[in-house]
């Protein structure tokens, strides 16, 4: 499982990812919104959540631009992404588990 590591109040770098369904190929994104969702590791409890950018309709590709809020309380967090079609259909990215996100605290 992946660990994403950032810095207190840091919104560098951005999330890059292509979504995929679990046989490897990309998620079309075409008439999709994706949002990037983030909660407390302990308790599974939701912390944050924000639109993503698609990058790549056909290819699966988006981007998540953190904002000071999703980063101002060190910890640790998991991170997942979510599809949604609109037309009530949603599928969760990854689907066997979930990014973890670790937060350090800062010293400025």
């Amino acid at each position: 499982m992946e660990t994403i590591t950032m810095k207190q109040l840091n919104t560098i770098p951005k999330i890059n990812r292509t979504l995929e369904y679990s046989n490897g190929s990309p998620v079309d994104l075409t008439g999709a919104t994706v949002y990037f969702h983030m909660g407390v590791l302990s308790d599974s409890s939701p912390y944050r959540s924000g639109l993503c950018v698609v990058t790549g309709l056909t290819t699966g590709k988006c981007s998540y631009n953190w904002n000071t809020l999703d980063t101002a309380v060190p910890g640790a967090y998991w991170g997942e992404f979510e599809v949604n079609w609109g037309n009530g259909s949603i599928m969760t990215i990854p689907s066997d588990n979930n990014l973890k996100i670790k937060i350090y605290e800062g010293y400025n």
